[in-house]
């Protein structure tokens, strides 16, 4: 919620385990793409389509290797903040005191 501080370690561990399959699933993009490319050039046996398929990898390669590095970043990010939130949890932890340790006379 908007009003709300802090971070739920248990959410941000899921985060984390779904930013590793994203980083697994972007690693080899760029690849992929070039290797579907070939592919369809090899099949294509016409020069028109031939041709418009080199271009259109020529133009769209660079755009697959920055979203592959983006995705791969997203991933890193959200794994550094899940572990940030535990650390912060751990020396929050080690410092915190409950309204219950208080000597009160009365």
């Amino acid at each position: 919620m908007a009003d709300e501080a802090g971070a739920n370690p248990i959410e941000a561990l899921e985060g984390g385990q779904l930013a590793e399959a994203l980083a697994e699933a972007m690693a080899g993009l760029a690849d992929m793409f070039d290797l579907i490319m070939e592919d369809a050039e090899t099949v294509a046996h016409e020069d028109g389509v031939e041709s418009a398929l080199r271009s259109y990898k020529e133009e769209y390669a660079p755009t697959i290797v920055e979203v592959q590095e983006h995705g791969l970043q997203l991933a890193n990010n959200i794994q550094a903040g899940a572990s940030e939130t535990a650390l912060n949890d751990l020396e929050a932890a080690e410092t915190y005191n409950t309204p219950w340790d208080l000597d009160v006379n009365f």
